[in-house]
């Protein structure tokens, strides 16, 4: 007979306060208290403040914490926008004002940087910032219909529609919105009580929606067949809100159910249109990427005889503007799906740009591509949040100018960074860009050129 033991559950350590002086901000924008050992990063706190603070967890070098109440507030403390604000999950920093908080996580990176790099005396440039509400253009809506919906109104009225909760998988039920454009709040009312009153909202994981240049698109991910009543209704709620819809399977694929049947659409450049699916990643801040890219295209100064290699491209945010300046691009991305956008796309702007799928963690096929590419003048990588280690070691190999790291993580661009150092590179030039205001997100561009030049 086998003899099946459990492992004893450990007792969770009771929550703690602590009184703490804040002394500094991470590049997350949460407070940083060394006064106290182990050091401890304190949620909603800010460089100055004295706060009571209770703690969420303990680790050997650092604790983490959350403001219970602030006892002593910065001058640079101010009243946060959103009723939700320290409940959803989202726009944590909603306490201090936007240029502040720049200022904080510029230098939060530059010391992340010389400690972790020994890279010192950046080049700073100006910040990339917008508007830090109403900014939002793609968002995505959890549902939480567990406890009943259809034509029962208590059933009904349980159903959550909303943002998940600050550390948890709770739903947020949330009426309005402030950081999504002005059409994504309109519809917002109106959507929730659709929702509510679908016969399959049981099988409704989630709603993605994204107001594009040419639409303003839903797209509901559902994990069992759509029933024609809900099907008339969501074409009739289509008819009456303007907009179009879409379904996502359980497989994955998208069957468009109401609407004009087009391409959403977004401008990387005023002069551009590049089309994309509701599981196409682009960037949700219209105004940033616009400026993004256009800080991109100066700073590699990209002319018509250059020969450019765009990775992680996605569907063509960078390689087509470089590509419609002249310059022989090369994009190369993981998702199949996105690298055929891309390529549709550059058909739809009548360019010239080879895109190729490819894994860029995969050694094996880096040396490939390496050997296919041979030499380029410029490289442009966009990576995921895991960064691009893997791509630093061949880029010696491929020998450009120079290398424009475009990071949503600066815990792994100081990583990568620190090897094309030690590869004889020098970040020329670094500057941060609010893609994602109010929140605890810091996206930074930085040139890197050759040692010596």
């Amino acid at each position: 007979m086998v003899q099946i033991y459990k492992a004893a559950r450990k007792k969770a350590t009771p929550a703690k306060d602590l009184k703490l002086k804040v002394d500094a901000l991470d590049h997350h924008g949460n407070g940083v208290s060394r006064s106290h050992q182990p050091v401890v990063f304190v949620e909603g706190a800010l460089p100055g403040e004295v706060v009571m603070a209770r703690v969420q967890a303990r680790k050997k070098r650092f604790w983490q914490a959350q403001t219970h109440k602030v006892i002593q507030a910065s001058p640079e403390r101010i009243d946060p926008f959103c009723p939700y604000f320290g409940e959803c999950g989202g726009c944590q920093h909603q306490h201090v004002g936007q240029l502040p908080l720049l200022n904080y996580k510029q230098e939060a990176v530059a010391e992340l940087l010389q400690k972790a790099a020994g890279i010192d005396a950046l080049n700073w440039q100006a910040p990339l910032y917008d508007k830090s509400q109403a900014y939002r253009r793609k968002v995505r809506l959890a549902v939480d219909a567990r406890r009943g919906a259809g034509k029962d109104k208590a059933a009904h009225s349980s159903v959550r529609i909303g943002f998940r909760a600050r550390q948890s998988d709770t739903v947020v039920d949330i009426h309005a919105c402030q950081v999504l454009t002005d059409p994504l709040q309109a519809v917002l009312p109106a959507l929730r009580k659709l929702v509510k009153g679908l016969v399959s909202v049981r099988h409704l994981g989630h709603i993605s929606m994204v107001d594009a240049d040419n639409q303003l698109q839903l797209c509901l991910r559902m994990t069992q067949p759509l029933p024609e009543a809900d099907r008339l209704t969501l074409q009739e709620f289509s008819r009456q809100q303007h907009c179009s819809i879409l379904l996502q399977k359980a497989e994955g694929e998208l069957d468009a159910i109401a609407g004009e049947e087009v391409d959403a659409t977004y401008a990387p450049e005023p002069h551009l249109s590049l089309a994309f699916r509701p599981t196409d990643f682009i960037q949700v801040n219209h105004h940033i990427n616009q400026a993004m890219v256009n800080q991109a295209m100066n700073w590699l100064d990209i002319r018509a005889e250059d020969k450019v290699l765009d990775l992680f491209c996605g569907v063509g945010n960078f390689a087509l503007p470089m590509a419609s300046r002249g310059a022989q691009v090369i994009g190369i991305e993981g998702s199949q799906a996105m690298v055929e956008q891309a390529q549709d796309n550059a058909h739809r702007n009548s360019l010239s740009a080879a895109f190729i799928q490819a894994d860029l963690s995969d050694e094996k096929e880096l040396k490939r591509l390496v050997s296919e590419i041979g030499q380029v003048d410029k490289v442009l990588l966009d990576p995921a949040r895991a960064g691009a280690s893997a791509i630093t070691s061949w880029l010696q190999q491929l020998n450009p100018a120079q290398i424009l790291y475009v990071s949503c993580n600066p815990a792994t661009f100081t990583r990568d960074a620190a090897m094309l150092v030690e590869n004889r590179w020098r970040v020329d030039k670094i500057g941060l860009m609010d893609m994602f205001p109010n929140t605890a997100h810091t996206e930074l561009m930085a040139l890197f050129a050759r040692s010596g030049c």
